[in-house]
């Protein structure tokens, strides 16, 4: 990472996009949270983000439109046990005339502390080409509203450095 990360406290004043109870089937032999977990607990986070913007089934249905992940940075910053409680937090960095750039951050509500953060470049994809394409305008503009709003908090996003918008 770039940058120093944001505290467990900053990244809760995101909204909480999954809070979870971290069950005992997630725990590996090493006795904490496999790496997959928190892949998927990001996933979850990020689709509910997505839908929140306005990416459903109905957007998809009506304009044949959807988003691709291009690429992703996983970065582990402490380890997660069975009975801890999580919270996924996105933050937006960028748009793209067909891309957006983002992170999610995993905070353990349990010890106070981030856990781990997926920096993420999602591509806006047409389903029939399988190519991108420009955002929607309506979506580019909630993105772009939800973009100045993170712009103004007071921790910069903890990216890896060579991922982003390229223009």
């Amino acid at each position: 990472m770039t940058r120093a990360l944001p505290s467990a406290d900053e990244v809760l004043a995101l909204p909480a996009e999954v809070v979870e109870v971290a069950p005992p089937e997630w725990e590996d032999h090493n006795g904490h949270v496999n790496v997959v977990h928190y892949y998927a607990l990001h996933m979850r986070g990020a689709d509910r983000a997505l839908q929140e913007l306005g990416i459903t089934d109905d957007y998809r249905a009506r304009t044949g439109w959807s988003t691709f992940s291009v690429e992703h940075h996983l970065t582990f910053l402490d380890e997660v046990h069975v009975g801890d409680e999580l919270s996924v937090h996105l933050r937006m960095i960028d748009r793209g005339e067909k891309v957006m750039h983002a992170v999610s951050l995993i905070v353990n509500r349990s010890t106070g502390r981030l856990v781990n953060v997926l920096e993420f470049v999602e591509g806006h994809v047409d389903l029939t080409t399988r190519r991108t394409c420009p955002w929607e305008p309506a979506l580019a503009d909630r993105i772009d509203a939800v973009l100045r709003e993170h712009a103004d908090l007071p921790w910069a996003a903890p990216v890896a450095g060579p991922m982003g918008v390229r223009r």
